[in-house]
């Protein structure tokens, strides 16, 4: 697994395939383990929810930001949350595709990538009024995704890809070794590129990042990069299994995560993805979701309350994906 497919790069959690099993496993399937669980589904489908895309959620737990199709190009939605309202707020509406949404440490700007002008790039606007948008990132590095901020609101952090032409597969690649984290300083403009890896995101103290990378057995784990010492700290991660999206508890003790582990049981079974739960230094590791179809891009609410995560459960027919809350509890 030396390179992946443009394709794949935007679905890097979800890195399993598989046949689908002879029943309708996006349909709600009973559960023993999932009985302790209180699920709520937040949207609709009529909300027409990406089915790919990160969502975030603000630091004071009033919003939710996601990926909707409702326009027909993929702009990034907000939607209040406790309120009892069911309002959205279309918050991009440009012609190109935005992916992966995140909130500044106070709720009024929403960092997100776009593939724009023949790259992807990370770009910037505010959360709940007004169209502009800043480019923080143009041709250095080629490729930029999955931005999140520091909890001082100073810093971002995203992973940077080039891409190749294979003749032979006839279609552009990521590049061997190309992905690398980087933070870019929005007072000074300067950016500073780390170790590689994807999907960055600041642990609550802001002294550590936690990322992405795939091993030699073609598997994604979770590392722990301090931004102090420069010292790497290997999670989780296995042989057979892959880690995919992912998010930090609040209080910076736990992680939880998107992982194909324990569904592969023979070439008619769907591999299918479930949430997961790990403390940061990779002890007591539990399996939270249970159900057949896909469980993906967690977040965790800011009170450590509730995990709020895509699903593809409870519809009529495959393919839509909705997001749902989970009570765990501080």
């Amino acid at each position: 697994m030396k390179k992946l497919s443009l394709a794949i790069i935007f679905v890097l959690g979800l890195f399993f395939s598989g046949c689908p099993a002879p029943f309708e496993y996006w349909r709600m399937q009973t559960s023993g383990e999932e009985g302790y669980l209180r699920l709520t589904k937040i949207t609709s489908k009529d909300d027409l929810v990406d089915t790919e895309s990160p969502i975030a959620l603000s630091k004071d737990g009033s919003k939710i930001a996601f990926i909707s199709w409702k326009s027909g190009k993929g702009d990034i939605y907000v939607r209040p949350l406790g309120t009892g309202s069911r309002a959205l707020i279309q918050r991009t509406f440009s012609s190109e595709t935005e992916y992966s949404p995140a909130f500044s440490p106070d709720g009024k700007q929403i960092i997100f990538s776009v593939y724009k002008e023949g790259s992807r790039k990370i770009c910037l606007i505010q959360a709940e009024g007004g169209s502009a948008v800043r480019i923080i990132t143009t041709s250095t590095p080629q490729n930029a995704q999955y931005p999140s901020f520091s909890p001082d609101g100073n810093l971002i952090a995203f992973n940077s890809y080039n891409v190749i032409w294979n003749p032979k597969a006839n279609q552009w690649q990521i590049e061997d070794n190309s992905q690398f984290i980087w933070t870019y300083d929005l007072s000074t403009g300067s950016m500073t590129q780390y170790v590689q890896g994807l999907m960055p995101k600041f642990t609550p103290d802001g002294k550590n990042i936690v990322f992405k990378r795939l091993s030699q057995k073609g598997w994604y784990g979770l590392w722990m990069l301090n931004l102090s010492t420069g010292s790497e700290t290997h999670i989780i991660g296995g042989e057979d299994w892959g880690v995919g999206t992912f998010d930090i508890a609040p209080d910076g003790n736990k992680i939880v995560f998107s992982s194909n582990k324990g569904t592969y049981e023979g070439r008619n079974t769907r591999i299918n993805s479930n949430l997961w739960i790990v403390n940061t230094d990779g002890t007591n590791f539990m399996q939270m979701t249970f159900h057949p179809g896909d469980d993906i891009c967690p977040a965790w609410s800011a009170d450590g309350k509730y995990i709020y995560f895509l699903a593809c459960r409870g519809e009529e027919k495959e393919g839509i994906m909705n997001i749902w809350q989970m009570e765990v509890g501080k």
